[in-house]
């Protein structure tokens, strides 16, 4: 996985929201995920340099998203390979929370155990 755009509540009809929007998320029974980077598991970097130029994009679709009736939560996942350390610190720029935060959105890091493929 890679940064995820997350929203979901109980009472969220995101077909209903879908239906005006120009977002073209994977749609589930309580809510919807939209990739908002191309990124890899490695380069958490790349996915904040991508979500930031996302949130510029779809400001006001965003700002329309979080106060949309039966949203409970609208967040950015990011998905990180977790490295082989005892204490693995992955830092977020303040430009994002700041635009993250402007819009009501959480960040959360999901850490993936991925085993290194032998060649």
């Amino acid at each position: 996985m890679t940064c995820v755009l997350r929203a979901i509540g109980e009472a969220f009809d995101a077909a209903a929201f879908l239906a005006g929007s120009p977002l073209r998320p994977d749609l589930h029974p309580k809510g919807f995920n939209l990739a908002v980077s191309r990124s890899g598991l490695d380069d958490l970097r790349g996915q904040v340099r991508e979500a930031v130029a996302f949130l510029d994009e779809y400001e006001d679709e965003l700002r329309r998203l979080t106060a949309f009736e039966g949203v409970d939560e609208v967040f950015l996942d990011f998905g990180v390979r977790r490295r082989d350390v005892a204490v693995q610190t992955d830092i977020f720029p303040s430009e994002l929370l700041w635009r993250a935060g402007a819009l009501d959105i959480d960040l959360t890091v999901t850490h993936y155990a991925i085993a290194d493929q032998e060649s």
